[in-house]
């Protein structure tokens, strides 16, 4: 796939993003490959699943980590807009949480539910319940194949300004800011380091050591 071909013929097992979640104690590290094995799973699911093509569009309205991250991923290899967002609009489905599904139960998108489990398990396999009419992303993305034949674009191709940098950040509140905290290092062949939940600045100076980073936002 083309989305991360510039790191995979780079180095396909380095990390290219580390997500830690300051509130669970969770640190999770992704390197191209697996990247890019979630990205085509998500792009299956979006065109197989859903019904989803070109010109789509998904709402996220997830925590910061690294589901929201690989979701975009998927979005983007299958050429969806993604809009992230907790406004109910005109989206064609929403990934968000289930303390979440209330707010988007009547809004005619297609529910995804997304655990907040650091491993990526399903809602009812963590221990919640599913409610009528919604989808449990984890076991449901995990049918798929992590291989995408769909005509998906280069990374480098659609970001502005890439950087080479490790990045750390505390994450997002937009897709502009994702765009700026992930997608430019990962276009410019660089890292993410995402730090998510209650970290002072003495635990980021800790964190920046520990991963080698370059650059803060």
């Amino acid at each position: 796939m083309k989305l991360f071909a510039h790191l995979l013929s780079a180095d396909p097992a380095a990390p290219r993003l580390t997500a830690y979640n300051e509130s669970t104690g969770a640190r999770m590290d992704f390197s191209a490959q697996t990247l890019d094995n979630w990205a085509a799973k998500i792009a299956n699911m979006l065109e197989e699943e859903l019904d989803l093509e070109e010109g789509s569009t998904i709402a996220i309205d997830l925590p910061v980590g690294w589901q929201a991250a690989v979701t975009v991923f998927g979005a983007l290899a299958a050429r969806v807009n993604v809009r992230m967002t907790s406004e109910p609009s005109d989206e064609d489905a929403v990934f968000t949480t289930l303390e979440r599904h209330e707010a988007w139960a009547g809004s005619g998108a297609d529910v995804l539910l997304v655990s907040e489990d650091p491993f990526g398990r399903g809602i009812e396999e963590s221990g919640g319940e599913m409610p009528l009419g919604a989808l449990d992303f984890g076991p449901t993305v995990r049918f798929y194949g992590d291989q995408y034949f769909g005509d998906a674009p280069a990374l480098p191709e659609i970001i502005d300004a890439p950087t080479t940098e490790r990045l750390l950040s505390t994450g997002w509140t937009d897709f502009d800011g994702f765009t700026d905290v992930v997608l430019r290092p990962l276009a410019g062949g660089g890292s993410a380091v995402v730090v998510a939940g209650v970290a002072d600045t003495d635990r980021l100076d800790e964190i920046a050591a520990s991963e080698k980073t370059t650059a803060r936002a």
